[in-house]
């Protein structure tokens, strides 16, 4: 690990070149939300009660908007204010990742280990999130709820659940990758085209974005049920 970290440091284009392609488009997508996120929210910030947002930032500023009402409406009317930004920032990423192939991107949750890597950021959130709102003494009652010798037993789901999550993100990306390949081989140039301008947008916007959605929905709820009474 100490290894890896110093050639980081010492040679980066080196260790992005030796990276997987979905872990290059994984950075890649970070920077570039990283980035416009910081001057659309520039560009928010610098904005008087009375400014009426156009372009992009109207899109971003409706966007986060929506979301943080479903949250207060129907899910942390409590919490809302602590979770959402990390809930936006989840969504936001997803979206990007999934369709990532349009931009001649792999999909980052078509490899095994990004995707496991989501399954342990959601199991971690859950965790931090219960434990930080409801407190060690009460998250163990309700993890032994409704008699203690269930202890085991919702351990094992709460493990399990965040783990299934991201494998079904892989799982539904690389078989929509797979699916297309196989449709590309068995048509002809013509075919080609057209899954070009058919096949894509149903795989990599409408699946992709669907995909992005269950996923914040599922941690959404997860969440909800973890730190609301």
């Amino acid at each position: 690990m100490m290894e890896f970290f110093t050639e980081l440091f010492t040679n980066p284009i080196g260790v992005y070149v030796g990276l997987s392609s979905g872990m290059k488009a994984s950075l890649i997508i970070t920077t570039f939300l990283i980035i416009s996120t910081t001057i659309i929210g520039l560009r928010v910030k610098r904005m008087s009660t009375s400014d009426v947002p156009h372009g992009i930032t109207f899109l971003a500023v409706t966007f986060v908007g929506m979301v943080n009402d479903m949250m207060k409406n129907d899910f942390l009317p409590t919490h809302w204010r602590k979770f959402s930004p990390y809930l936006v920032s989840i969504l936001l990423f997803l979206m990007f990742a999934n369709t990532a192939s349009l931009f001649g991107l792999t999909a980052p949750l078509s490899n095994i280990n990004i995707a496991l890597g989501f399954s342990l950021i959601a199991f971690g959130s859950v965790q931090v999130a219960a434990l930080y709102i409801k407190k060690p003494i009460q998250r163990f009652k309700d993890l032994a709820d409704p008699h203690p010798l269930f202890l085991p037993v919702n351990l094992i789901g709460e493990m399990s659940t965040p783990f299934a999550m991201g494998l079904r993100l892989f799982g539904n990306l690389l078989s929509g990758a797979i699916i297309g390949l196989i449709l590309y081989g068995l048509t002809s140039w013509i075919g080609i085209i057209f899954g070009a301008f058919l096949l894509h947008p149903i795989f990599d916007i409408f699946f992709g974005l669907v995909q992005a959605y269950v996923y914040f929905m599922l941690l959404t709820i997860f969440i909800s049920m973890a730190v609301e009474d």
